[in-house]
């Protein structure tokens, strides 16, 4: 009885305290004698800086800065406006990358991939469908296509096309800078680099070379000395007849010593065309059936479809060559039946 008494005094007093306010209960320290919770759902706060802050990590690739343009992130859709440089990105086994492609793309690895047009003749519809974040290109588009390009948010980046091997290189190194960025491009480019220069030089005649020229068109247009082609063609094992020269034009006081051991010729010239020139009927190379079609124009790129017209070229004038297939001469000829 006492002790039920002494417990109604104490809720009473407690009752005053809590309408006191709580300064008191700690005071008394009646919070260690009574249970003051006020329910299983409230839960002690936690201070925020206990729960460990998540920090994505920055990806070291990107930002990179590649042919003079910002690259944010890497390129997830990339249109290629020049047929020629498609070849080089599909060459570095990068055309996975790649949306979109030029018309006039012959390699193989083009096929199946949508085109865009040309720079001259843009498809602007096909532009659209593609979606590309990029287009690379050697040349520029006219201002107005500039405008409407710019206006579906597309950045057209313009590149100098390679006048050497050298300069090829570095576009190699580039073009993997700008797909790959700052960490993984520099280490795949030298890689491709390295590759290159090492079918390069598989490729090469070791033996003693033999004079021939290269004919782009009639009559004194040819491959000379200071294009990427010529410096192709003498690595690969040919003196060029006309490596003196410059600007693919041969002059004309210079064509009595013209007289080469072989002519390769662009696909669209023969034999019969040469045989009833007054420049060309006189020549060793014309009148011994020397005279072979070979794609100019492709192996002008020096990419490495370019290296398999070379072996082929190189097998037609060097019986102990063990690369490539000879080439039969370019005929018809006004003096084969």
């Amino acid at each position: 009885m006492k002790k039920t008494k002494i417990l109604s005094i104490l809720l009473a007093a407690l009752m005053v305290f809590a309408l006191s306010g709580c300064d008191v209960l700690d005071n008394l320290g009646l919070d260690k004698i009574f249970d003051l919770s006020f329910g299983d759902d409230e839960q002690p706060s936690q201070s925020s800086s206990s729960v460990p802050e998540i920090i994505e990590p920055d990806d070291p690739n990107w930002p990179v800065t590649a042919f003079g343009a910002e690259i944010e992130a890497a390129p997830e859709k990339v249109a290629v406006a020049s047929p020629a440089l498609a070849e080089y990105i599909n060459d570095m086994r990068l055309l996975t990358k790649v949306c979109a492609v030029s018309d006039y793309c012959s390699f193989e690895g083009a096929s199946g991939i949508p085109s865009i047009g040309s720079v001259r003749l843009p498809d602007m519809e096909a532009i659209k469908s593609a979606a590309p974040e990029y287009i690379l290109t050697f040349s520029q588009y006219e201002e107005s296509v500039l405008i409407e390009l710019q206006q579906m948010n597309i950045t057209v980046i313009v590149i100098d096309a390679p006048q050497s091997l050298d300069e090829l290189r570095e576009l190699y190194r580039r073009t993997a800078l700008f797909f790959l960025g700052a960490v993984e491009g520099p280490i795949y480019g030298e890689s491709y680099v390295s590759e290159y220069d090492a079918e390069l030089s598989a490729l090469a005649y070791a033996g003693e070379k033999k004079t021939a020229a290269f004919i782009r068109a009639l009559d004194y247009m040819m491959v000379t000395g200071g294009t990427m082609e010529n410096e192709l063609l003498t690595a690969a094992g040919f003196i060029n007849a006309a490596g003196e020269q410059s600007g693919y034009v041969f002059p004309e006081d210079g064509w009595k010593d013209f007289d080469p051991a072989v002519l390769f010729v662009n696909s669209d010239i023969h034999l019969i065309d040469l045989e009833s020139s007054d420049l060309y009927k006189k020549k060793s190379a014309v009148k011994g059936d020397k005279v072979y079609n070979v794609d100019l124009d492709t192996l002008a790129l020096c990419s490495k479809r370019s290296f398999e017209i070379v072996k082929n070229m190189l097998a037609t004038v060097y019986e102990d060559y063990p690369l490539g297939t000879p080439l039969e001469p370019a005929y018809p000829s006004m003096y084969k039946s």
